[in-house]
């Protein structure tokens, strides 16, 4: 009797919606050979907003409607954790701010946010637009109209610098197309490592493992290069890096040198891929409607060809700021998420407990009908003053949400409105007849095979 009462108050975890699967393997296989996206989505046709993967002897459950959502990362977020789920990516990172968590989390968070305060991400401004002003008069050089490129590799090593010189105060140049090459290795052998049915230790000398002990040994030397180079420089000053080397642990001495390089790596390594892939995805959508370009340039020469500052992107260049989060809508680089179950707890109407897992997808979310008109369209209108009204606030996660929000979300609004408004000042760009557009659903949201522009004449 008392059970089932408490089945009625809160249904036991087998009657949580799931769809057929394999015996001891449960949906790995298909994970495996279809990929997450695909087996998400038919699920939710038959099972709604909550639903369960079983992967060996785990549960995965998928979470897909806001509500929910603010269950894991506001209003109950101290039952979830990033524990085991985010295995795959400390083997890029580490332990840094991305992944650590309790005392040492807000011991990291503490240092660094000082730097992407509002008003020190506005005084970093000058930096970004001089760097993108030295990569235009480079592309000025190379392309002429008619010509095309791969926009996103030439905004990878934009990005690249931009974080090397605003955050660590550090031309970066002559290691960006090693870096870029190793972390692009790196994050496609991790991926594909979450997706594999057995995986082997990384000691194993698999072609695979091969290659990404390769990149990381590749990453290593870059990051603690730019330590060591900053370090013979002295400390002082105000950027993040400066912030990590000063700083003193609970007994006053220095941090450990590995957590030093951690952090770094998540700066480095997260920080730049997240904003040429945002930006990339938005060449790709302004190159299929010229309408939207013609509006954002529009706007931009409002400019009268002067470099765009700080209080341009709150003022003048609204439109273009929205053109940016409509992309991020669309297309948001994060573009899943997920914690470890960490006490038991009630998630959409049902017991969950520790040892599994949640799944939310903001690229899903992003694309609700429910919470947006025409979800599919690319419509930058939707974020102009006073559009956002009565939209459920975790509608839109490009950068989560919570206390583990995204530290550098302000940076990356900034840094990609100017790169947008400089570009738009001396290119329209459109989408290449022979571009092959295709969405790599790794870590982050990658093109696959780039964003293969052509260089139209300005109007």
């Amino acid at each position: 009797m008392l059970q089932a009462l408490l089945d009625r108050v809160s249904p036991p975890i087998d009657s949580i919606p799931t769809p057929p699967r394999w015996p001891v393997f449960g949906h790995l296989p298909m994970l495996t050979r279809h990929g997450l996206l695909p087996l998400v989505e038919e699920a939710r046709k038959k099972h709604g907003d909550f639903f369960r993967l079983v992967v060996g002897k785990h549960s995965l459950f998928v979470a897909l409607h806001p509500d929910a959502v603010e269950q894991i990362l506001l209003t109950d977020k101290d039952s979830y954790g990033k524990r085991d789920t985010y295995d795959s990516i400390r083997m890029l990172v580490g332990d840094g701010i991305l992944t650590s968590e309790g005392e040492r989390w807000r011991r990291e968070r503490r240092i660094a946010q000082p730097s992407f305060n509002k008003g020190s991400v506005a005084a970093l401004a000058g930096k970004m637009t001089r760097l993108t002003e030295r990569t235009l008069e480079e592309w000025s050089r190379r392309y002429r109209v008619g010509d095309e490129f791969d926009v996103y590799s030439e905004l990878l090593a934009l990005a690249m610098e931009i974080i090397g010189e605003t955050l660590f105060s550090l031309d970066l140049r002559a290691r960006v197309g090693e870096s870029a090459a190793a972390f692009t290795v790196a994050l496609e052998q991790v991926s594909g490592r979450g997706n594999q049915m057995l995986q082997l230790p990384l000691h194993w000398p698999t072609p695979g493992n091969l290659r990404l002990r390769k990149a990381l040994k590749t990453l290593d030397e870059v990051t603690f290069d730019i330590i060591a180079r900053r370090r013979a420089a002295g400390a002082l000053g105000d950027d993040l890096l400066a912030a990590y080397l000063n700083a003193r642990d609970e007994n006053g001495a220095p941090l450990d040198p590995r957590l030093v390089r951690d952090e770094i790596a998540t700066f480095f390594l997260a920080g730049h891929e997240t904003t040429a892939i945002a930006l990339a995805w938005t060449f790709y959508l302004l190159g299929t409607h010229p309408a939207v370009w013609d509006k954002l340039i529009e706007e931009v020469d409002q400019l009268a060809g002067r470099v765009p500052t700080a209080e341009d992107v709150q003022s003048t260049l609204v439109y273009t700021r929205a053109v940016l989060q409509e992309s991020l809508r669309l297309y948001p680089p994060t573009w899943s998420g997920g914690r470890d179950i960490v006490a038991e707890t009630e998630l959409a109407g049902h017991r969950v407990y520790p040892g599994d897992r949640v799944l939310y997808l903001p690229y899903l979310m992003h694309r609700d009908a429910r919470f947006w008109d025409d979800p599919e369209r690319f419509e930058p209108a939707r974020f102009m003053p006073g559009q956002q009204q009565g939209r459920h606030k975790l509608a839109y996660i490009p950068f989560s949400a919570g206390p583990r929000m995204c530290i550098g979300n302000h940076f990356t609004l900034l840094e990609g409105t100017l790169v947008l408004a400089m570009i738009a000042q001396r290119f329209r760009l459109t989408l290449s007849a022979r571009a092959r557009i295709a969405q790599e659903f790794q870590i982050t949201m990658r093109p696959r095979h780039g964003v293969l522009v052509r260089v139209e004449a300005k109007r």
